[in-house]
């Protein structure tokens, strides 16, 4: 099987350096830029840079699974869906994998589902991700799942930096919503090795302890200044991914923030 990962940042290089130690898999990898293919063929991929602003080598669009991980934050993110979407359907591309982020979800004081997905901006990214997952979405030429991240962390990403030192900060009793990096990349894998294409998936740890409690710890792991919480409320939501773990039967390696300081 031939599985191409568009994207390999913090999160692709690490999906392919797995999916690499899989047998039978043959994994391409793409970056934007000449400085970082020796990395992705030291994963054990076969190297490419995709520049979606560029003449793009079809090759790398040659393949049974194409995973895509280009972030939202990369710029013309509508119109960069757009081109892969034709690439894929041109290149008879059948399955597709594409990472999502729960931004697609407003904040509702209460827990949230998948279905509960509404056209709101990121505060993050400034994108409008559920109309940019329907780009993906409306093609009748692939079928695509779509794991919808919480907030990120991992090697790299520890998240005593977010906050450290930081003062005035509202929220303080809001729950976090976060996944760590191994259980990222082992989701995306079970999704490959379960066939499990046309859905959609929350993704984030069981746990959510409130902001202050998780910051504070987490800050004080790596000996950082604390952050400072005010009293003051502020807008929050809980990622629900009871579906993934009840379809996939997947059980998060982290599934507790707190402890995986």
């Amino acid at each position: 099987m031939i599985i191409s990962i568009l994207g390999c940042g913090w999160l692709g290089l690490a999906l392919g350096k797995h999916l690499c130690k899989i047998k039978n898999y043959t994994v391409k990898g793409s970056t934007t830029s000449q400085g970082k293919l020796a990395a992705i063929a030291e994963a054990g991929m076969i190297p490419f840079v995709v520049d979606l602003e560029q003449e793009v080598p079809l090759e790398f669009f040659k393949s049974d699974i194409v995973v895509i991980t280009v972030p939202p934050s990369s710029g013309n993110y509508d119109g960069k869906l757009e081109k892969i979407s034709k690439f894929l359907g041109a290149e008879g591309v059948k399955k597709v994998l594409f990472t999502s982020t729960t931004s697609v979800y407003p904040n509702t004081q209460a827990e949230v589902v998948e279905t509960d997905a509404a056209y709101v901006k990121s505060p993050h990214s400034g994108v409008v991700m559920l109309a940019m997952e329907d780009i993906l979405r409306k093609s009748s030429d692939f079928e695509t799942t779509f794991i919808r991240f919480a907030g990120l962390y991992g090697p790299g990403r520890h998240p005593g930096r977010f906050l450290a030192g930081k003062s005035g900060l509202k929220g303080a009793q809001n729950p976090v919503n976060l996944v760590h990096q191994q259980d990222c990349v082992l989701i995306l894998t079970e999704v490959i090795l379960q066939d499990c294409w046309g859905e959609t998936f929350n993704a984030c740890a069981n746990e959510h302890p409130s902001r202050e409690v998780f910051y504070t710890q987490a800050a004080k792991s790596l000996g950082l200044p604390a952050p400072q919480f005010t009293g003051q409320s502020a807008p929050y939501k809980i990622i629900n991914s009871d579906k993934l773990r009840r379809m996939l039967g997947y059980r998060y390696l982290h599934p507790d923030p707190i402890k995986s300081l």
